[in-house]
């Protein structure tokens, strides 16, 4: 068969990742009295303890904080410090406004795992009774920050400030290489059509990042370039719509080659005896078709179910499928996080995500990993010079990578890669690619 050229993104850190023995996808572990043994990893720590195998967080943050100090010994990068680059979250509330409370405790979460990268976290907080042009004025300082490498507003926002001003249109205004909560709607809509783009949103690319381990190791299936499993051939329903995470996550997994079912959403389904059983049957003749569940309905405003509160029950699940549930709705005592899946139906899926430790620490980890790249972005015109500087280094990863996939030769691969190689290094091509480019080499790097 003839060599098919690949002109998509590749490189990145999942090619290192998931070669990685130490970095245990699957484990067993304890979880409200039950003991789990098909978990999917996606941080073994708990309070701050390593208690369980590294997950997917232990792996890349303390990684990515070993690749910018090594940043002194490559020319091209020397002069990047990464505690010099800050990642920003802007909270706007009262202090004694419980929405505001439970914001800044993820938000300390988020700037404890920054710090552990080696980039500094910074904060901004504003009373409710800011406004929205006193925002917009904030914010045109920090988008021409070049300290500052991502930036994100922590919503809902509280008080006043949450019922006046319109977040959709400030998150508009947040400068698109800074995006890296995938907020704008610029960042929404390159997602939507696979162009090219600086970020994707945290949630969905987390979760794609731990099934694609799943599929690669246990699976058998093939490692695109770009570090994300081919998901062709396996069907996989979204369950929600947000625009920040099951949309994106949708349109994702098409350009990813899945069989999409869906996104379903609370109005899926019209007509039969009454609304309730025509989205039941409709949920459930999808959800036992699927390979693999994506779950992010959250708190569902309808009792589907007359004995249960959660969504999927194990007469809607096919045997053997993963699930990905990355919903935390407080829906029982209002403390602590609940998915989408009871509990009782894990016993029929091969692996699983549970509340905890799973696709939590993925969303933070990939936003801080944005804010690593971010950092690169700021300094582009030396990312592309350490590329060029590095060439055929470059050009090798590439050939590697390009013959794995097609199944070929390297010899049938060098022309493409010698492309894709240019192309990182062109001061007119998008900067993800230098910097996919710089990710995929680093480790080789580091070993001379």
């Amino acid at each position: 068969m003839a060599y098919r050229e690949y002109n998509d993104r590749i490189g990145g850190i999942n090619h290192w990742l998931f070669a990685q023995e130490e970095f245990k996808h699957i484990i067993t572990r304890p979880f409200r009295g039950e003991e789990y043994s098909r978990v999917i990893n996606g941080s073994g720590v708990v309070r701050g303890e390593q208690k369980y195998p590294k997950g997917y967080q232990e792996m890349i943050v303390p990684e990515l904080k070993r690749r910018a100090d090594f940043f002194s010994e490559i020319p091209a990068l020397k002069k990047i410090k990464a505690d010099e680059h800050k990642v920003l979250t802007v909270l706007v509330g009262d202090k004694d406004d419980p929405k505001v409370a439970a914001s800044r405790s993820y938000v300390g979460m988020k700037s404890a795992t920054t710090k552990l990268a080696g980039l500094s976290s910074m904060v901004e907080e504003f009373p409710s009774t800011i406004t929205a042009s006193g925002l917009y004025e904030k914010l045109d300082n920090w988008n021409n920050d070049s300290s500052i490498s991502i930036l994100m507003f922590q919503l809902p926002f509280g008080g006043r400030a949450g019922e006046t001003i319109n977040t959709t249109t400030l998150c508009n205004r947040i400068n698109i290489a800074k995006d890296g909560d995938g907020l704008n709607q610029v960042t929404l809509g390159l997602m939507s059509l696979g162009a090219e783009r600086y970020y994707d949103c945290c949630t969905p690319s987390g979760m794609v990042d731990l099934s694609s381990v799943y599929l690669y190791r246990e699976k058998g299936a093939k490692l695109r370039p770009d570090g994300i499993a081919g998901f062709a051939g396996f069907e996989v329903l979204v369950s929600g719509r947000s625009a920040i995470v099951g949309e994106p996550l949708f349109n994702l997994l098409k350009r990813f080659d899945a069989t999409t079912l869906g996104p379903l959403h609370t109005r899926t389904g019209s007509g039969g005896k009454t609304d309730r059983e025509t989205r039941l049957r409709v949920y459930t003749e999808l959800s036992r078709r699927a390979d693999i569940i994506f779950s992010c309905m959250g708190f569902h405003p309808y009792k589907i179910h007359a004995d249960t509160e959660y969504f999927f029950t194990s007469g809607m699940l096919r045997e053997g499928c993963l699930i990905i549930d990355a919903s935390t709705s407080f829906r029982k005592d209002g403390r602590k996080p609940y998915g989408d899946v009871e509990p009782a139906a894990r016993s029929k899926a091969a692996a699983y995500t549970l509340e905890t430790g799973g696709v939590g620490p993925a969303t933070v980890t990939k936003l801080v990993h944005q804010g690593w790249r971010g950092m690169l972005y700021q300094n582009i015109e030396a990312v592309r010079k350490a590329v060029e500087d590095n060439k055929s280094v470059v050009k090798s990863t590439f050939t590697r990578l390009l013959a794995s996939y097609a199944e070929s030769g390297e010899p049938d691969a060098e022309d493409n890669a010698e492309k894709l190689c240019n192309r990182a290094i062109h001061p007119d091509s998008h900067p993800v690619h230098a910097v996919d480019a710089i990710e995929a080499v680093l480790p080789e790097l580091m070993k001379s």
